[in-house]
Parts: structure tokens; C-alpha cells; sequence
């Protein structure tokens, strides 16, 4: 009985020191938000811009070198979608990753290993070894895509995080018009370089060294940068947790924890987690390693939730990123094709088909120029998504998630269903931004959110699974188009606004 009291009140000692402590909320609330918070900031945002370069600059790219490649409109959807396909299939890997051995290296490394990759490949000759290097950087910079969320909200308190993350997305906006105006002075050059007989070096492939800049300094703002402390502390790495949080308080106020009275970190009591890629060579250990971990995502209580946030995603994908890479292409037809009367967008689209075959009939020169308008529409949807961006970081505040997600897709479904209708040259730009604009403001809003519906050690898998889903809709929404716009104009912008509705009936059924 002594023995048994005794043993008791040794387990009751045990759970008091595991409690004991500042929680990790709490010493950011003392700390502040200050320099580091800042620095992390503007690495996100470099990696963020770096992942919607590689995959928006294909919208242009696949224009350009269309001669070089001799490309029919099938193949530029293959070679838009090649770099989402590379995403799907890694990007659960390297959430799965970056929960185990930490987020840092995960991103220091598949960010320069997608950098190198796409410096070889401005290098390539043929479309289909091309289309190969694409995945490949897809495949790699996946890890950026969608661990930079978790990384970023873990150096923030729960109040600033929705905030915070909005404003790292500002640098998709920023990408958004960086792309064009890239593009655009890049290709006000013309020379032609001849490597070989089959293979001349022409303006476009320098856009691929431009696209990859902000990976570069994304990757050096990370290097001076310490591991998320509230991932080591999901590893039960206390320590090194510590000595983290730590090298933030002496950069943002010049004091150590310990002047702010900060002796111990408060332990999340977890169950122990080993790390199944580091400790095993079989590769069905790993799987069923990674599918053990991965398991309490799919059951109570976060299964609901979970699902739903995937199935939006997907929708918000489909939608923005499908309908964005396309978005270079139509304005290109409305700008360069010639109609007498004023006409839908369809219709010119129609016009642009029938004056490209007598293209073809009476001449043989191959035609990969861009119109001027098409850059300048561009860029005017970049603005209005950086405009998009910051107007969002308000509403959020005043309204909350749920309300800014739901009401701007709503807006965005309208805006889709009147580009079947309108002829007004202006208000068909306008509706066009808006439809890509809002879903694209609410995939930052949603993925903000799925790392507050999941507990930390779950944070990155949940993150990557739902980026990963929300892939495959840009990769189906790209090749719909390719398949559709053509022949089935209105049903195929039909078909978009209806994802949309959906997404915003089923974002009603979220806690956010």
C-alpha cells in the first residue's frame, strides 16, 4: 500500500514537471512580435513568390516557345500541368517529412534542389524531356508550397497567424505581377542564339532564371533562420526548442529568456513519435509508418473538417490556378484576333480558331508573339490581387474566415456566369480578375485555418495532403480547358462557376 502511495505521488511529480513551465504562446506574447518575425515573413513570401513563378510563368512560357517546340494547345496543358502533377506527388511526402525531422531543412532543401533543376532546364532542347524537368521541379518545390504555411504560423501568436499568413500570400500577388513584367522585358529582346542544328538558345529561356530569383533569397533568409520552436517541441526536442525561442527573444528586444523570467518550456504531452524514414531502409515500414501517423487525420475529430477543407481546396484550385493558367491565352485571342462586331468572349475565342486556320492555310511562319494588352490584363490582375490581399487582411478582422471565404466566392460564381454574357471589352477584364482573384485570395485563408483546426504534429501533413488535393484541381482545370474551351466555350465557364458555388456552400460547414 506505502509502495503504491509512493509510486502515485511520483507520477503526480512526473505530469507537474511536464506542465510546469511558459506555455510557447505565452513567451511570444512576451517576446514580441519584432526582427525575427519580420525576417520569417519575407522568407515565406520569397518561397511563396518562387512557387507561383515556376507554375504561373508556364502560362507564358508555354506561348513562347510554342515555335520551339511546335506545341498544339493539348500539349501547352500537358506542360502547365506537368509542374502541379510533380506537387501532387510529393507533397504529402514532404508534409509527412517536415513533421518528422523539422521544417527548416525541408524547405532549405527542396528549395534549392527545384532551383537547380529549373536552371538545367532552360537548357533542354526537346518539349517532352522538358515536360519531364518540369515535374521534376514541381516534385521538389512542393515542399515550399505548402510547408511554408507551418513553418510561418508557428512563429506567430494564434491572433497575428491569419494575419500574418494573408500578408505572406501578398507575395502571390507580388509574383503575379513580377511574372509579366518580366516576361515582357525579357521578350522585347530579340536574338537567337544556335547551340546546334536542333537547338537555338532565344530570349524566352532566360525567364526561367528570373522566375527562380526569389527561391535564392528565400533560401539565404532561411539559412540565418533557427527551426520552428513549436515543431521541436512537438518532437520533444526541449533543448534545442529552448535554446530557439531563445536567439528570437535576444534579436527582437536584446534580452535572454531568462530576463524575462522564462526558466522552462511548458512540454505538450504527445504520444512518443519514432521517425519511420530515418530509422528503417524497408520502404513498407516507411509507408506503414507514414500512414500510421497520417491516421488520426482521417478519423474523429478531425476527419469532417479535414475532408471538407480538402474538397474546397480543390475547388479554389480548380478555379484559380486551372482557369489563371489559361488566363494569359484568352486575353492574347481578345487582343490579338480581329472582329468587326462586339462579342462575347466565347465568341472571339471562336474568331481566333477559324483565323488561325487560315493562318495555317496561307502561310507557314509559326507566330509565339505576345500581345501588349495580354501583359498589361496580366499585370492588372496581379495589382488587384495585391490590392486583393491587403483589403482582405481587414475583412478578416471584421468578419471573420468563414464570412470572407464564403462571400467571395459567391462573388467570384457571378462574375463567371457573366463572362458567358457581357461584351463590354472593360467589364470582361474586370470579371475575369475577380474570378481569379477571390478563390486565389481564399486558398491562403483556408490553409491558415487548417493549421488551426490540427493539433502542431499534424500540422504539416494536413497542410501538404490539402495543398496536394487542392494541385490535382489546377492540374483537372487546366486540362478541362485545354480540352474544352475550344469546342465548348460557355459550358466550360459554366462548369467553373458551379465549383465555386459549391465551395462556398461547403466552407458554411467549417469551425473557422
Amino acid at each position: 500500500m506505502y509502495q503504491r502511495d509512493i509510486e502515485s505521488k511520483h507520477a503526480d511529480s512526473t505530469d507537474k514537471s511536464a506542465s510546469a513551465g511558459h506555455e510557447y504562446e505565452e513567451i511570444l506574447k512576451l517576446i514580441g512580435f519584432g526582427r525575427v518575425q519580420w525576417i520569417v515573413l519575407f522568407a515565406s513570401g520569397f518561397l511563396l513568390m518562387m512557387v507561383i513563378n515556376e507554375t504561373m510563368g508556364m502560362s507564358y512560357i508555354t506561348i513562347v516557345s510554342q515555335c520551339d517546340f511546335q506545341t498544339s494547345s493539348m500539349d501547352k496543358a500537358i506542360m502547365s500541368a506537368a509542374s502541379f502533377i510533380g506537387i501532387f506527388c510529393s507533397s504529402y511526402f514532404w508534409g509527412y517529412l517536415s513533421d518528422s525531422i523539422g521544417r527548416r531543412p525541408v524547405l532549405i532543401y527542396t528549395t534549392f534542389s527545384g532551383n537547380i533543376i529549373s536552371f538545367i532546364s532552360i537548357f533542354v532542347p526537346n518539349y517532352w524531356i522538358y515536360v519531364v524537368f518540369r515535374f521534376f521541379v514541381g516534385f521538389f518545390i512542393a515542399g515550399a508550397s505548402s510547408t511554408t504555411y507551418a513553418y510561418l504560423g508557428e512563429f506567430f501568436t494564434s491572433r497575428h497567424r491569419p494575419l500574418v499568413i494573408n500578408y505572406a500570400s501578398l507575395f502571390v500577388g507580388i509574383s503575379t505581377v513580377y511574372v509579366p513584367v518580366v516576361a515582357w522585358l525579357v521578350m522585347t529582346m530579340d536574338w537567337r542564339l544556335e547551340i546546334t542544328d536542333n537547338f537555338a538558345f532565344r530570349p524566352w529561356r532566360l525567364l526561367t532564371v528570373f522566375y527562380l530569383m526569389p527561391g535564392v533569397l528565400g533560401t539565404l533568409l532561411l539559412l540565418k533562420l533557427p527551426e520552428s520552436p513549436k515543431i521541436l517541441i512537438s518532437m520533444g526536442k526541449t533543448e534545442e526548442a529552448f535554446v530557439a525561442i531563445n536567439w528570437i527573444a535576444l534579436k527582437n528586444s536584446g534580452k535572454e529568456l531568462r530576463e524575462l523570467k522564462v526558466e522552462k518550456l511548458k512540454i505538450d504531452v504527445i504520444p512518443e513519435r519514432e521517425n519511420g524514414i530515418c530509422v528503417s531502409n524497408s520502404a513498407s515500414i516507411v509507408l506503414k509508418k507514414m500512414w500510421q501517423d497520417t491516421a488520426p487525420l482521417l478519423k474523429k475529430p478531425h476527419l469532417l473538417n479535414f475532408s471538407i477543407s480538402c474538397t474546397v481546396m480543390c475547388g479554389l484550385f480548380f478555379s484559380s490556378s486551372g482557369m489563371g493558367l489559361w488566363y494569359p491565352e484568352i486575353l492574347n485571342r481578345l487582343g490579338s484576333t480581329i472582329v468587326e462586331d462586339i462579342t462575347t468572349v466565347c465568341q472571339v475565342i471562336d474568331a481566333s480558331i477559324d483565323q488561325s486556320h487560315l493562318n495555317v492555310t496561307n502561310s507557314q511562319i509559326c507566330n509565339d508573339q505576345i500581345s501588349i494588352k495580354s501583359y498589361i490584363d496580366t499585370i492588372t490582375y496581379g495589382s488587384a490581387l495585391i490590392a486583393g490581399y491587403i483589403v482582405m487582411g481587414f475583412v478578416i478582422n471584421r468578419i471573420g474566415r468563414k464570412a470572407s471565404i464564403t462571400g467571395g466566392l459567391s462573388i467570384a460564381a457571378g462574375c463567371a456566369v457573366a463572362l458567358i454574357w457581357i461584351t463590354d471589352e472593360i467589364a470582361i477584364v474586370v470579371c475575369f480578375c475577380l474570378y481569379l482573384v477571390l478563390p486565389g485570395l481564399c486558398i491562403s485563408v483556408l490553409s491558415g485555418a487548417v493549421v488551426d483546426l490540427v493539433p502542431t504534429h499534424l500540422r504539416g501533413k494536413a497542410v501538404c495532403i490539402c495543398l496536394m488535393l487542392g494541385r490535382t484541381g489546377s492540374v483537372f482545370g487546366s486540362n478541362i480547358i485545354g480540352v474544352l474551351l475550344e469546342s465548348y466555350c460557355t459550358i466550360t465557364f459554366g462548369v467553373f462557376s458551379g465549383f465555386v458555388l459549391v465551395c462556398a456552400l461547403l466552407t458554411l460547414m467549417l469551425p473557422i
